[in-house]
């Protein structure tokens, strides 16, 4: 089913981009390693939907899936780290811990993004921690998502999050006017740990 399933994304891809080749030394062997290349190339067709039809959508859906892969990792990495002494404690262990999450999840966006060649520094629909200004009041004020995908912004966090915050409140208001924002929390921390919040939502708070 698996290899039937990646040939179907290789067909998929190569019907968006004639020019793609799927480099491969067989197809894997283990589960792990079947999911890994299903993931892969899920990613590729996204990568083609962008570069070649300029849809983000698909890419809108992948990255939620890399993050949330990635946050899982982190927090159980940093986990460990924090009981082994090894994670730098200012304010408690929980910001700590924090902290090393999210820059983990930034470097591997920023990782992944750049083996696509994709620029996610710049002013594309692809962006990784950068300023979102916000114009709508008399000063100039910014938020930063910890990712941006067209109109969708993205947030890793440890803390359950609602329309109360002002953060959340903060990326509705910022120029782009996302219509969603993720709120991406480690699995570890029980069901319903990451979910949506929609533009929708605000009109009714």
């Amino acid at each position: 089913m698996t290899r039937d399933w990646s040939n179907q994304l290789i067909n998929q891809v190569r019907a968006l981009d004639p020019e793609y080749r799927f480099d491969s030394l067989g197809f894997p062997q283990t589960l792990e390693g079947q999911i890994n290349q299903l993931n892969t190339l899920r990613f590729d067709r996204a990568v083609a939907f962008l570069r070649m039809r300029q849809e983000v959508r698909p890419l809108q859906v992948e990255i939620l899936r890399f993050i949330q892969q990635r946050v899982d990792r982190a927090y159980a990495d940093g986990i460990k780290l924090l009981r082994a002494g090894k994670l730098t404690i200012r304010l408690s262990e929980r910001e700590a811990l924090g902290n090393f999450i999210d820059r983990r999840v930034r470097f591997d966006l920023r990782k992944q993004f750049s083996r696509y060649g994709i620029e996610s520094a710049g002013k594309g629909p692809v962006r990784v921690n950068r300023r979102e200004n916000d114009t709508s009041g008399s000063e100039l004020t910014f938020r930063l998502p910890d990712a941006r995908i067209g109109d969708i912004a993205y947030d890793v966090t440890l803390t359950q999050k609602t329309l109360k915050n002002a953060q959340v409140r903060g990326f509705f208001n910022t120029d782009f006017k996302p219509s969603h924002v993720i709120i991406i929390r480690p699995r570890q921390v029980g069901l319903n740990s990451s979910y949506v919040i929609t533009r929708s939502e605000t009109k009714n708070d």
